[in-house]
């Protein structure tokens, strides 16, 4: 590992310049720390960046090199002030922007930030929304397409490694269309950004909600449609193109945790009916019977299987 004195220098010169087409220059009185992540998704690139308070500049020299690429731009921590195409505006916690990388920009962070921010190629975005080049450097508007785009983002942390290549291109074009159903697509695309990338955001939000409150006892669809601005029909008619209803959905990830916590030396101290009114369910007869149907072995059976694996 370098010395950290010259982690910044290193980072600089061998992957903001070359890289970025960004010089960088330190604001933290001489302590830096600069956290990139970035995922290719085919011509679609998702990049989160948190800084010590720091600024970045795309110099006009800098232009010959870059790519024909705008760069929709979501703060997570500011201020974070942004200087494009002739704008200069800052941007607090859920504001975005958008880039056109192709001009010069300057971005500074006072007191440092976290940004989260999705490429796309000119060309494709020119598709699907007229003329975006005059949206550049301006405040985008916020409303329902801009939090499903920053759900979307964050759903992508959870990867592990990098998606296949044919898994990393549908999501390249999902975001494509969320960004494009953030900006304003056109009339003549609007349909497309819709049935296409848009619903596929929506599911994957109905998923993570239920994913995320599966263990409330009264959590139900009307809670996911109210949580999420969507009417109960549309919820179940995303999910049906899933084939579960929401009830085999909600019940599966109860079932997993319950399975996840009885393998768990952990949770031994916990008896089964503990683990069935933890993971959500209010009867533990219900329980015993949808796990046997889900996984062909008792939860009592599961577990003396795993305590028998630790103790070989």
């Amino acid at each position: 590992m370098l010395p950290e004195r010259a982690r910044f220098s290193t980072f600089r010169e061998e992957f903001a310049r070359l890289n970025l087409a960004l010089d960088v220059i330190d604001h933290s009185g001489g302590r830096p720390r600069i956290d990139v992540t970035y995922l290719p998704l085919g011509a679609v690139g998702v990049c989160s960046i948190v800084t010590t308070p720091v600024e970045f500049i795309r110099h006009i020299h800098y232009l010959k090199d870059s790519q024909d690429q705008f760069g929709l731009n979501v703060v997570e921590a500011g201020p974070v002030k942004f200087a494009n195409a002739d704008q200069e505006h800052v941007y607090d916690a859920g504001s975005a922007c958008l880039v056109d990388r192709g001009r010069p920009l300057r971005v500074f962070g006072p007191r440092g930030g976290r940004v989260r921010f999705v490429t796309v190629q000119a060309a494709a975005l020119k598709s699907l929304v007229a003329q975006p080049e005059d949206l550049s450097g301006r405040p985008v508007r916020p409303g329902p397409a801009l939090r499903l785009l920053d759900r979307y983002l964050r759903s992508l942390a959870s990867f592990k490694e990098s998606p296949s290549s044919k898994l990393a291109s549908t999501i390249g074009v999902h975001l494509l269309d969320l960004v494009a159903a953030t900006l304003g697509p056109s009339a003549e695309a609007a349909n497309i950004v819709t049935e296409r990338g848009v619903k596929a955001a929506r599911l994957q939000a109905i998923l993570a909600e239920v994913a995320r409150r599966f263990s409330d006892p009264n959590f139900d669809l009307d809670n996911v449609a109210r949580a999420l601005g969507m009417s109960r029909r549309y919820v179940q008619k995303l999910l049906e193109g899933t084939g579960k209803s929401f009830t085999e959905h909600l019940a599966g990830c109860r079932l997993e945790r319950a399975f996840a916590m009885l393998t768990d030396p952990h949770h031994l101290h916990l008896a089964i009916i503990d683990i069935a009114f933890a993971v959500g369910f209010g009867d533990v007869s219900h329980f015993n019977r949808m796990f046997r149907r889900h996984f062909g072995e008792t939860p009592s059976g599961v577990r003396a299987a795993s305590t028998m694996r630790e103790q070989k």
